[in-house]
């Protein structure tokens, strides 16, 4: 699937999207110290891709390497992106700063049960929640966890779309499970006010983890 390049979410594998575009470049930005360095990596790789597809974290640097011009994708397709990760005053969703920096700590303390602890969220109340988990299952949380995921989680901290100059995206799909915990719809919503003609596709009954709910359908979004 040439052309195609794919960013996955904070702790997860960086092939995670490999079930929508298995032979696109999944990009490893986690082993980066920084988010500019993952996002010179992604554009030096292929700068003018057919197709980017973000979810969650994966969609937040996908936003943020289109705004700065240093990716120019011909179309984007967001799923579960968070516009910000915490409340600011001027911004009222994502979560409270004092429960962030909660995660934060437990994580640096015990990355292995906090991990674990995000996993679960990621198929919690999702109608399908078994086959999510199955998907999740299939990866070595030893493995992830060797990631650099603690400093991605002071830039997830830090980082809102607020500000960023998107009235020039590409054509964008946003997709959203109904029932996600980790990044709740309404910042989906956020974005598809802030991107010209962007279309939002909610889906029922699902997580945080539309590709593994249903990746028939995502699937089918992504190339109707």
């Amino acid at each position: 699937m040439p052309g195609i390049v794919t960013l996955s979410g904070w702790g997860q594998p960086h092939d995670a999207l490999s079930v929508l575009a298995p032979t696109a470049r999944h990009i490893d930005f986690a082993r980066h110290q920084s988010a500019q360095a993952a996002l010179l990596e992604t554009a030096a790789h292929e700068p003018e891709p057919d197709l980017v597809i973000g979810w969650s974290l994966g969609g937040q640097m996908a936003v943020r390497a289109i705004a700065s011009g240093m990716l120019k994708p011909r179309k984007l397709v967001l799923i579960s992106a968070p516009f910000q990760f915490v409340k600011t005053p001027e911004i009222p969703i994502g979560m409270p700063r004092d429960l962030f920096d909660k995660f934060r700590d437990n994580y640096e303390r015990n990355p292995l049960q906090t991990m674990s602890k995000a996993w679960e969220l990621i198929h919690k109340d999702d109608t399908i929640a078994a086959s999510v988990r199955d998907h999740l299952a299939k990866h070595d949380k030893q493995i992830v966890i060797g990631k650099n995921w603690l400093g991605w989680l002071d830039i997830l901290g830090d980082f809102t779309c607020e500000g960023l100059h998107l009235a020039d995206f590409p054509p964008t799909i946003i997709i959203h499970g109904d029932r996600d915990l980790v990044v709740y719809p309404e910042q989906s919503a956020y974005f598809s006010k802030a991107i010209p003609h962007a279309k939002l596709m909610m889906i029922s009954g699902c997580g945080h983890a539309p590709h593994w709910h249903n990746t028939d359908a995502v699937r089918k979004l992504i190339y109707e």
